[in-house]
């Protein structure tokens, strides 16, 4: 019995003698501020999460909207375009090209070409409702590229402002360890190299 006692007294008194190697103030400041950070961390993957989400459901949406507003044409060029590389290290080229609208009407106008083509040729281009060319619209598929795209950008740039916060936090604390530790050296250092009796 006698022995237990004595193992529970030396066990707190370990945990004592522990707990006041970290008693400093800039640890445990250290401590409550590596738990936020680490909470605010997995926050941001939350939210990176649902913003990415709704980046993919907003190109999703604007996928839909251009296919319904956007009409694929032949167009017949009017010109003839070789097939070199720009100094701009693309082929893409505008020629003069004519087409017929969704509304029947035939339109003419420039065209982006990118390969050789003599006239007579045809190229695929896509029309407004008014027959203007426009760009093709978005695939559906980007939506994922964008939803990931902006989920790993949230969740990489709010990581690093968290890193930055950590190593501020801990510029200024061993700041203020490094001036404690030279007061209380400038107390024991004398004693300690013998110089006072």
């Amino acid at each position: 019995m006698a022995v237990g006692r004595f193992q529970r007294w030396r066990g707190r008194r370990q945990a004592l003698r522990a707990r006041s190697l970290r008693a400093r103030g800039t640890d445990r400041f250290e401590d409550l501020v590596a738990w936020v950070l680490t909470s605010c961390a997995a926050g941001v993957v939350l939210l990176a999460m649902a913003i990415g989400q709704a980046g993919a459901a907003h190109t999703s949406d604007r996928s839909r909207a251009e296919a319904a507003a956007r009409t694929p044409a032949r167009a017949e060029l009017l010109e003839d375009v070789d097939g070199a590389v720009l100094a701009d290290g693309t082929r893409s080229r505008n020629a003069l090209a004519r087409w017929t609208g969704p509304d029947g009407r035939v339109a003419q106008g420039r065209v982006a070409v990118t390969s050789q083509h003599v006239v007579g040729d045809t190229v695929s281009i896509w029309t407004d409702r008014a027959g203007r060319v426009v760009p093709a619209p978005t695939k559906p598929s980007a939506a994922s590229a964008v939803g990931w795209t902006w989920g790993v950008a949230v969740t990489l740039g709010g990581w690093a402002v968290l890193a930055l916060l950590w190593i501020a936090v801990r510029a200024v604390t061993a700041r203020r360890n490094a001036a404690a530790w030279a007061r209380e050296w400038a107390v024991v250092e004398p004693s300690w190299s013998g110089r006072v009796p």
